[in-house]
């Protein structure tokens, strides 16, 4: 072998090894602008909140024990104008103490999309509560809460 295969392969042995040193792990709360392409579990969510510049609805995907809390919020102005727009994202179970809220700010397109993550392991067999509300100063609230259960 040469110098230079030699090295290239060092150099790929050590960026395979700090990409698995880089692996993501299991975390208690994560923020995201946005949520995912899909869901991969069961998604359930509620009704909407009460109309203002924006409509919100809470949604709570579970997938095994571990469960997704985030909202969707739709424009109800025709108007509408890209912004960022702040948002509450709580979460509650019997299995688990008190979860911190969390706050985001997204960037609203015209016509909506989902917001937030707040991700929670819960054991199966409880059920968990989510609010998703907008957070933003001066705007009329626009709460929705929904309720799903983890099963075993």
């Amino acid at each position: 072998m040469n110098r230079l295969t030699t090295a290239a392969l060092a150099g790929a042995a050590g960026l395979a090894a700090l990409t698995v040193g880089l692996a993501p792990t299991a975390t208690a709360t994560t923020t995201a602008p946005a949520g995912p392409a899909g869901p991969t579990g069961t998604v359930t969510c509620g009704d909407p909140g009460a109309p203002g510049f924006l409509r919100t609805r809470a949604c709570i995907e579970v997938n095994g024990t571990h469960v997704r809390l985030y909202g969707q919020v739709a424009t109800t102005d025709p108007a509408w104008v890209a912004q960022p727009v702040g948002f509450t994202i709580t979460g509650s179970t019997p299995a688990l103490p008190p979860q911190p809220p969390l706050n985001v700010t997204a960037l609203v397109l015209p016509g909506g999309g989902s917001v937030g993550d707040l991700l929670l392991t819960v054991p199966c067999g409880n059920t968990v509560t989510a609010n998703f509300s907008v957070n933003n100063g001066g705007w009329p609230p626009s709460t929705a809460t929904v309720t799903a259960p983890v099963p075993c």
